[in-house]
């Protein structure tokens, strides 16, 4: 068609807020993000299944506003499954979501598609690791030693978490200290902006 100019493929800019002071909490895996199918947030529920009774200590937190009554059916679920520590809080905005990506131990986000994944730079720019599916372009995750990137699925989020509840707490804190410097060097609106 005539075209010549170069092609610049630029990802979406995360905004990096000053990191709020951890909670004393439990250590948790955090989902945030609409609860909607394509999300997995039933196979991040059934992989807790596998998982909880294992780690005692460990809690599940599921942020985030319904769509289309598929909450209703995670709670359902998570009913059924008898699944022990595990809540659904709704929709944070502001500080508040910035918080809980902070005070989580790892985020999941076991999707089976994403084109970029906004939920994963924000986790990894509060300094928390990230479990997330290859359904969604972040292998990044595991050249910046930061987190999981996994195949979709039950048995593969499951290992996931597991490995991530074993590794000592100081250590996943190291991740995602890797993760913010990640977001920060490749992701932050001011490297955007310049090559933008």
């Amino acid at each position: 068609r005539g075209f010549n100019q170069p092609v610049a493929v630029i990802p979406n800019g995360v905004y990096m807020p000053p990191i709020p002071q951890r909670s004393d909490g439990p250590p948790t895996v955090l989902f945030v993000g609409r609860i909607h199918p394509s999300k997995g947030v039933g196979t991040l529920l059934h992989a807790w299944a596998r998982v909880a009774e294992r780690h005692p200590s460990w809690r599940l937190r599921i942020v985030g506003p319904d769509n289309a009554g598929h909450l209703k059916l995670m709670q359902k679920l998570a009913h059924t499954l008898n699944l022990p520590r595990t809540s659904f809080d709704g929709a944070l905005m502001g500080a508040s979501k910035w918080k809980a990506y902070r005070d989580a131990s790892v985020y999941a986000l076991p999707t089976q598609f994403e084109n970029f994944g906004m939920t994963v730079a924000e986790s990894l720019s509060m300094g928390t690791p990230v479990i997330v599916t290859k359904g969604a372009p972040w292998q990044g995750l595991e050249t910046n030693h930061c987190g999981w990137w996994i195949d979709a699925g039950v048995e593969a989020c499951t290992d996931a978490l597991d490995q991530a509840m074993r590794t000592p707490l100081d250590e996943l804190r190291q991740m995602g200290d890797r993760g913010r410097v990640w977001m920060a060097s490749s992701f932050a609106w001011n490297s955007i902006v310049e090559r933008m």
